[in-house]
């Protein structure tokens, strides 16, 4: 931190994102979750540490995607629903450990992109 110490830095958003959700414990109901869990307070430590430092991060987000990543994202977007309805297909027809580990298998939409 000393080397960046009253600096503005870039940060890809993305991949900062990316970081912190494989650093976070499993959660393998995440996707039954329908969000991040635990995830705000890694960001908001990082932000305080910067922070403290005098150090102003610019976060960069992708911008337009390029031409078929629509497409793509739209196929594992409708796979992981496919998966997800399973898991609670499961869960209301009471096998809820079964449901657990469905949901666990899969990381669905939540963190792949």
């Amino acid at each position: 931190m000393s080397e960046i110490q009253g600096c503005s830095i870039a940060v890809d958003a993305a991949y900062y994102i990316h970081t912190r959700l494989e650093a976070a414990p499993h959660e393998p109901l995440l996707p039954a979750l329908a969000g991040l869990t635990g995830i705000r307070s890694s960001i908001e430590a990082d932000l305080d540490q910067w922070k403290a430092n005098g150090v102003v991060p610019f976060f960069v987000f992708d911008g337009q995607p390029i031409t078929g990543e629509d497409e793509t994202t739209l196929a594992r977007s409708r796979q992981s629903n496919k998966k997800t309805d399973y898991a609670w297909e499961l869960y209301f027809g009471s096998k809820a450990l079964e449901a657990v580990q469905a949901f666990g298998q899969h990381t669905g939409m939540v963190l792949r992109a």
